[in-house]
């Protein structure tokens, strides 16, 4: 599924063994002998020990779309999503991970009772309680990180995929963010939104999310909204409503100038006549395709993983050989889920050279102290 082979019988090509074959190893009816499983490994792009290492399913996985054009995108990252809980374990067991502080703001209150309302006193409380107050988030990768999410970044080749999280068979959460035509303001939103589902609906199973699915996405992205704006400083800090007052609230808020509109309008800041009017200015300015400051303000990475890899062969006297024996995949694969540079595990750090200290110019520089320092009288 990772590498998008969702035919058996394109598999069994690629091996130039019988469908037969292939299906009895899905099944396990047989098990792949070892040269079976070189091969297999090969084609795969995967360590042997990839097919020798039991896993165990996390909990509902949400997706920002469920249409069944994307069920190759959705079983790629599906599948990657569980990878990243295979790295994450190989990175605990060298370093402590930030714990995991994301309360039950719910109370044990069921996700379909949640009126609009209650989503605005959950992202305040979340704020509260995190000590964010009512001031704006310069970087939610930043803060999931801090509060015990895992976070990834990659190319997911679709557009109709933003992000995808869940909770973890190790209890912790995981989220995963698309690259692909992103930006700093949409990813803030993206990040926001299956923050959403974290916090929300860590109960919902998934034929819940199938069978409510629009009412589960709508309660995330009202989540998202109340959480970056929250209501009671962000309307005070709106007198007119126009879109140059909104490129200014961006570069405050870093919310999209669309995400601010939609907020207003739900705040009964504007209502559906104005809201109208300031998407027409806002199409006639050309912002559809990219609004102010998209083509400047760098795209947020997560970095956690990134660090405790570095950390663990810099400080913590692992080579990275002795890493990768450690990882449960190849480098190209961990390099990509963790944000290391490409190659970076494969690259054997240099040589250190203890160079002797140079020789002193004057005298044999063999006292260590500094010269003395003369005061000269100031010329009048």
């Amino acid at each position: 599924m990772a590498r998008g082979i969702t035919s058996r019988k394109a598999l069994a090509d690629m091996l130039a063994r019988a469908p037969s074959t292939v299906i009895r190893w899905e099944d396990g009816e047989t098990a792949p002998e070892g040269p079976a499983l070189e091969e297999l490994s090969k084609a795969l792009a995967v360590p042997v020990d990839f097919f020798l290492s039991p896993r165990i399913d996390g909990g509902t996985t949400f997706f920002r779309s469920l249409v069944s054009a994307l069920k190759a995108h959705r079983l790629i990252q599906l599948t990657r999503l569980s990878w990243l809980e295979d790295i994450t374990a190989v990175a605990a067991h060298y370093a402590f991970l930030p714990e995991v502080d994301l309360p039950d703001f719910l109370n044990g209150v069921s996700y379909r009772s949640l009126r609009n309302e209650d989503l605005e006193t959950v992202a305040q409380a979340a704020r509260d309680h995190w000590g964010i107050g009512l001031r704006p988030i310069p970087n939610i990768v930043t803060l999931l990180e801090q509060v015990g999410v895992v976070v990834a970044s990659e190319t997911m080749e679709t557009s109709q995929l933003d992000g995808l999280s869940r909770w973890g068979s190790d209890g912790r959460p995981y989220v995963m963010l698309a690259t692909d035509k992103q930006s700093f303001a949409r990813r803030q939103f993206d990040a926001a939104h299956e923050l959403g589902h974290l916090l929300l609906h860590r109960a919902v199973s998934q034929d819940e999310l199938s069978e409510n699915f629009k009412l589960i996405e709508d309660q995330a992205h009202r989540f998202a909204s109340a959480l970056l704006l929250p209501a009671s400083q962000f309307s005070a800090e709106v007198t007119n409503a126009t879109i140059w007052e909104l490129e200014r609230l961006k570069v405050r808020w870093r919310v999209s100038i669309k995400a601010q509109i939609m907020r207003l309008q739900r705040l009964d800041i504007i209502d559906g006549e104005k809201a109208t009017r300031l998407y027409k200015s806002y199409s006639a300015k050309g912002y559809s395709g990219s609004e102010p400051y998209d083509d400047v303000w760098p795209l947020q990475e997560p970095t956690l993983l990134a660090d405790v890899f570095r950390a663990v062969v810099e400080d913590g006297g692992l080579s990275k050989e002795e890493l990768r024996r450690d990882l449960p995949l190849f480098a190209h694969d961990v390099e990509s889920l963790t944000g290391l540079p490409s190659g970076w595990l494969l690259q054997e750090p240099a040589r250190v050279v203890k160079l002797k200290p140079a020789p002193s110019p004057h005298g044999d520089g063999t006292s260590g102290k500094l010269g003395e320092i003369i005061p000269l009288p100031r010329r009048k």
